[in-house]
């Protein structure tokens, strides 16, 4: 069997020709197949594949595939069913190749890795990115050490910007080469910001390995990655796999760190700065200062061991004796602290940016007055800036106490004010009922004295119509004028008593209800007065709709007017029996003169006599409707008038709800988790112990 490498390039041919002669290869090859048919038992296999290539390599590939499809011996198959494959990708047919390379069962590692190859490419032609990123990998995976394969995943990774891939690469490589280059790629990587995306633990084994190696790479690779967690959500739980890696792989006592010590110090003040609670912290900042004591030398000794020592006085059995042993020796040995006064106000700067969060800095700068105006803090000593810390610090712990009787008082006012805004709603609510009582039933009263009125009046002008019947009238035709001039006469009476007696009667309505309207306005002014009062600003306007007025006025216009558009009344012409009689005596007698006596007495009698009620009842109904539906819609307007006031009343009580609820909120938390409000004052008394350390040294 021939070398792989030779059926990998399509090279198997040159190794059974003759090479002393100088013939194409295609008719050599056709030469040794006619010869090998004159054998008995000929065997064609290799000659067949041989071909194949040569075709292939000349792009005649029908002739390749024809070549290669024929039976061949066991060896040859699975390099002929890849190259088949490969004539299909060089014709285009990329579909029919995927299905030969799928095909292909082989025990050989090279021609695996040379079918994953050729799929990665196939898929990238088909733009199927899930696809191509899963076959590199197979082929890193198979065989990482198959030429380029690794080179080839890491660009096209980067190419279509695929970093979690990309970082996977670069571990798995740098751990399996131990080379420094797939090391130095995960740490540009890094500091890119590629893994900040990443659990921290994945790159135990990396850092592991690293350390292993080349100490000042290690330092490099941590930094990247410690720079790339600082933003991320990350952060603490890379602290904690990085505290652990180095208490379990120490470094050598020879080496001298250059960039640790530093990240060490930043992420230690960064834990300790009041965001996270001591229960949560403790376990880690303990891990965290044996590591940094470890890894600091020189100028680095003080900072750390000073907050070793803070640290055993402020919690004491928490740090191991040996680690504390250790501080000890270097702070004794440590140089001084050039920038004592400098790192004293940074300090007091950040209790101060506590307090504002905690909404104390008026109170804080109040207290502080005094001793701030007592000397120069830019040339003021480390010692005088301790004691003005100090100061600070034991004014924010007395202040926790009141804050909570602050916040009390604000709790008991709230519910005082609520108290009243309740009794002002239920006012309110009484006050609209009483309105709608009054303004209802005056209007009741002035139009059932309206209407009474109209039913008195109305019969007495209809009955004075008899005085229209005379001797000699025309009785074949009184009734119908007498009809005409009764019907004037309503019209007359309510266009000139009915309807200005109306008007005038409810014009003094309207104006009675403004003066109840401006009482009920007057009631809820002295409601905003007080309740303003007592918040110091304008929290409180009950205004109510006074337009309720204007919509009144232009309803009683619409229904006078339409008063007056009333059809004429059949009052004479009825069929009744009285009526009827009248009428038809009256044509059947008008013209005899000696019966006019008789009629002209009928006649009087009658008009006079007669019920006018339900005459008047039809004259009147439409307008004692339309008077009934304003009554029904006086209250529902009464209640529009309040709606504003009671709807911002409503609105202040749920504001003053809201606030006991937070302010109950955050007086549970006080008495619940004290150490919401203790714990960062506890953290600045640690600082404050190490700044005193750090200033002991002279």
């Amino acid at each position: 069997m021939s070398t792989e490498n030779e059926l990998i390039n399509k090279s198997y041919y040159q190794t059974i020709i003759d090479k002393n002669k100088e013939e194409h290869p295609i008719k050599l090859l056709g030469e040794m197949y006619m010869e090998e048919m004159q054998k008995e038992r000929p065997e064609l296999s290799a000659i067949r594949f041989a071909q194949g290539e040569v075709y292939f390599l000349n792009k005649d590939y029908e002739a390749a595939i024809y070549k290669w499809q024929y039976p061949l011996d066991e060896q040859f198959i699975p390099w002929a069913q890849k190259n088949i494959a490969d004539s299909h990708m060089e014709m285009g047919l990329l579909d029919h190749a995927e299905k030969y390379y799928m095909e292909v069962q082989t025990e050989s590692v090279k021609l695996k890795s040379e079918v994953l190859l050729q799929l990665f490419s196939l898929y990238i032609q088909q733009g199927q990115l899930e696809k191509s990123v899963d076959t590199i990998k197979n082929a890193v995976t198979l065989n990482p050490d198959y030429t380029d394969v690794t080179e080839i995943a890491k660009t096209y990774f980067e190419d279509i910007k695929d970093w979690d891939s990309a970082v996977e690469l670069a571990v798995n490589e740098a751990i399996r080469t131990e080379s420094l280059s797939w090391f130095e790629i995960l740490e540009g990587y890094a500091r890119q910001g590629f893994t900040s995306n990443m659990e921290p633990n994945y790159f135990n084994d990396v850092l592991a390995t690293l350390l292993q190696i080349d100490k000042y790479r290690f330092e490099s690779l941590t930094e990247g990655l410690w720079i790339s967690y600082k933003q991320s959500d990350f952060y603490i739980q890379w602290l904690e796999v990085i505290n652990q890696l180095l208490l379990n792989h120490s470094m050598e006592a020879s080496y001298t760190c250059k960039k640790l010590p530093t990240l060490f110090e930043e992420s230690y003040f960064y834990l300790i700065s009041g965001e996270f609670l001591i229960k949560d912290i403790s376990n880690l900042v303990n891990n965290h200062l044996a590591n940094w004591i470890e890894l600091s030398s020189g100028s680095d000794t003080l900072r750390s061991s000073s907050a070793v020592l803070a640290w055993e006085e402020t919690f004491p059995s928490e740090i191991a004796a040996t680690v504390i042993n250790e501080a000890e020796h270097q702070f004794e040995n440590s140089t001084p602290n050039p920038n004592g006064s400098q790192e004293g106000m940074e300090l007091f700067n950040s209790i101060k940016t506590w307090a504002e969060r905690e909404g104390l800095l008026e109170d804080l700068s109040e207290f502080m007055k005094p001793m701030l105006d007592e000397f120069n803090m830019d040339v003021a000593s480390p010692t005088r800036i301790r004691n003005l810390i100090k100061a600070a610090i034991e004014f924010m712990l007395e202040q926790r106490v009141e804050l909570e009787n602050v916040i009390l008082e604000e709790i008991n006012w709230n519910e005082e004010v609520l108290t009243e805004l309740y009794d002002i709603e239920h006012q309110l609510g009484e006050m609209e009922k009483e309105k709608a009582s009054i303004m209802t039933e005056s209007f009741h009263k002035l139009t059932n004295k309206l209407t009474k009125n109209i039913k008195v009046e109305l019969p007495k002008i209809l009955r004075n119509c008899s005085e229209l019947v005379k001797e000699d009238s025309d009785f074949s035709k009184i009734h119908m004028e007498l009809n005409e001039e009764m019907n004037r006469r309503i019209t007359d009476y309510m266009e000139k008593n009915a309807i200005p007696e109306f008007k005038d009667s409810f014009q003094a309505w309207i104006e009675d209800c403004e003066r109840e309207f401006q009482d009920s306005q007057n009631r809820c002014n002295a409601f905003n007065d007080s309740m303003n009062q007592q918040f110091n600003e304008e929290k409180l306007t009950l205004t109510g709709d006074f337009k309720v007025l204007d919509d009144w006025q232009r309803d009683i216009d619409r229904i006078s007017r339409g008063v007056l558009r009333f059809e004429k009344v059949n009052i004479l012409l009825r069929n009744n029996p009285s009526q009827l009689l009248l009428k038809g005596v009256g044509k059947l007698l008008g013209s005899i003169s000696k019966n006019n006596d008789m009629l002209h007495t009928k006649y009087k009698n009658h008009i006079e006599n007669v019920d006018y009620s339900e005459i008047t009842g039809e004259i009147i109904n439409s307008f004692i409707q339309q008077l009934e539906l304003f009554e029904e819609s006086i209250e529902w307007d009464i209640n529009r008038f309040f709606s504003n006031p009671q709807n911002e009343l409503h609105s202040l009580i749920e504001e003053v709800q809201m606030d006991i609820e937070k302010l109950n909120d955050s007086l549970n938390k006080m008495r619940e988790k004290p150490e919401l409000y203790r714990d960062p004052l506890t953290l600045f008394e640690l600082k404050l112990r190490q700044y005193e350390l750090m200033n002991m040294i002279s």
